[in-house]
């Protein structure tokens, strides 16, 4: 097979859509030449001789971040989508071949002939994706995993926004394009500012899923970093981890003032508030009686860009509470 390396290697009315949620992105940026960019990714050094060329994305974070600094003239396929891509990069990403719905297989990826490959999560290069990394790495294909999506072993112990800009940060670095990654950051930094100070600090409950035993935003992951930028408390900080299970009983004592109902195609929303209206228990809890819900996609607790849209519908969602509402 040919081979070609560029580069060695409110409440529940706000519903977060994505739509204007960020200016679309820059124009394509001519050639660049910079000097080799040397970063410890996930404990693996990682060298880039010049910005690469050929890039293919897995996960839906690693694109959207790629299309967030104009790189889409450098993107020679992506793979898994968890949500319709951002309305702002929809017209870029279009014109991207999709490699696979999920992850794509080795040979498959061997095919596209890319020189570097951006993951969101560590499965990308596990048993279900594309293989290890020091294998890419032998062929002269740079790799890189977003940092909370690190193996355990090589994981900040807790996830902050400075973690995510770290990342764009990184990136923007190995393509040359640094400027356009302080832009982004500064803007994201704002909205946040922004968005904090709209916001009651109010007890929340960030609830993924599950019936028996509920999966919440634990004290250390992306949940827990939203609440935290956006300045309300997380009601189960105290459970390690990015994701704890809990009960239902506990959840009673703790009466969150606010949940967070996170939408997935997999367990969507509207499923959720069936089940809390249902439930013998639940439905006398304040938050449930009043429906103080505020929806918020699966997507936007992957570490990248769409992480500020979550700290704004958090936001402005606790901000929207009627009067009389927790405070």
């Amino acid at each position: 097979m040919p081979w070609r390396v560029a580069a060695p290697l409110l409440l529940s009315t706000v519903l977060l859509t994505g739509c204007g949620a960020d200016a679309k992105p820059a124009a394509a940026p001519p050639a660049v030449s910079a000097g080799p960019v040397a970063v410890t990714n996930c404990g693996t050094p990682v060298t880039i001789a010049a910005p690469p060329m050929r890039v293919v994305t897995m996960n839906q974070a690693a694109t959207e971040i790629m299309l967030a600094l104009g790189l889409q003239d450098r993107m020679i396929g992506t793979a898994y989508l968890d949500d319709a891509i951002l309305p702002a990069y929809a017209d870029a990403y279009a014109k991207i071949p999709v490699l696979a719905k999920e992850y794509p297989t080795k040979e498959k990826l061997l095919e596209a002939e890319p020189d570097f490959v951006y993951a969101s999560y560590n499965s990308a290069f596990g048993d279900e994706g594309v293989g290890d990394r020091a294998d890419w790495q032998k062929l002269g294909v740079g790799t890189y995993i977003s940092p909370a999506g690190c193996p355990a072993q090589t994981r900040q112990a807790k996830l902050a926004i400075g973690d995510v800009f770290t990342e764009i940060r990184e990136l923007a670095a190995i393509f040359g394009v640094s400027d356009r990654g302080e832009k982004l950051i500064a803007d994201h930094e704002g909205r946040i500012a922004t968005a904090a100070g709209t916001a009651r600090n109010v007890k929340v409950m960030w609830w993924d899923g599950g019936s028996d035993a509920p999966s919440v935003g634990a004290c250390c992951g992306a949940p827990n970093m939203i609440m935290s930028a956006a300045g309300v408390t997380n009601a189960f900080a105290d459970l390690t981890g990015s994701w704890g299970d809990t009960s239902w009983e506990t959840v009673t004592d703790r009466n969150p003032e606010v949940i967070v109902l996170v939408d997935a195609s997999w367990d969507p929303a509207a499923q959720k508030k069936t089940f809390l209206a249902g439930h013998r228990t639940l439905k006398d809890l304040p938050a449930v009686k009043q429906q103080w819900y505020v929806v918020i996609p699966f997507s936007s607790t992957t570490a990248g860009v769409r992480n500020v849209l979550g700290v704004e519908a958090l936001a402005q969602g606790i901000a929207a509470l009627p009067s009389g509402a927790p405070s």
